[in-house]
């Protein structure tokens, strides 16, 4: 089997991109309904899916050296629909920590979109395209986006934690690499050029 062209694994890998990006997505958006169901009911006390979008003192967390400081503040806690399968929770209101949930879901949903795009601009018989470029650059520009909210983010907030750091770094430096990539294809594309000039 091929890695690029018709029938390829790009082929095969773009389906397994969509896939997860429609995961990510829709977890997104229902993380999202969550947060304005929650923010609504702290606004009026309401009782409203009471099982699934739980807003209380106790949601159920483990009583050990990190919680019992805590142990008074409001939570919440978002189940799955009909389960009483965790999907988020922590102190409310948390603004940052709500926000900081939707970039991240929101940066996943769109790195597995933008790699779905690139991976079916391969299975073109053309293999230094224009469309492959533009979506591998997005793809670039998304890391580099990120590492640079995950700065701001540690220097506003104190939030020096050394695998958070890492992580930032490493999506930069993803980032970068993508651009690189970006250049190598332009190249190609003009070497493709020339060569059908030549003929």
């Amino acid at each position: 089997m091929n890695i690029i062209g018709k029938n390829s694994l790009s082929l095969y890998i773009a389906y397994v991109m969509y896939f997860i990006f429609i995961l990510f997505i829709c977890h997104f958006v229902y993380d999202l309904i969550a947060q304005l169901i929650l923010w609504y009911k702290y606004n009026t006390g309401s009782t409203v899916f009471s099982n699934t979008f739980i807003l209380s003192k106790d949601i159920g967390w483990e009583k050990n050296q990190w919680t019992l400081p805590i142990d008074n503040h409001l939570k919440f806690r978002i189940n799955y629909p009909f389960t009483k399968t965790e999907v988020n929770s922590g102190l409310y209101p948390a603004v940052f920590m709500i926000i900081h949930n939707l970039i991240g879901l929101m940066y996943c949903s769109l790195f597995f979109f933008f790699s779905y795009k690139f991976f079916k601009e391969m299975t073109s018989e053309v293999i230094f395209n224009k469309k492959a470029i533009s979506w591998l650059r997005k793809l670039g520009f998304l890391n580099l986006l990120l590492a640079v909210l995950g700065i701001f983010e540690l220097s506003n907030f104190n939030d020096s934690s050394g695998i958070i750091i890492l992580t930032r770094v490493f999506i930069g430096i993803f980032g970068m690499i993508m651009l690189f990539i970006v250049e190598f294809f332009k190249k190609g594309i003009e070497l493709q050029n020339e060569n059908d000039l030549t003929i």
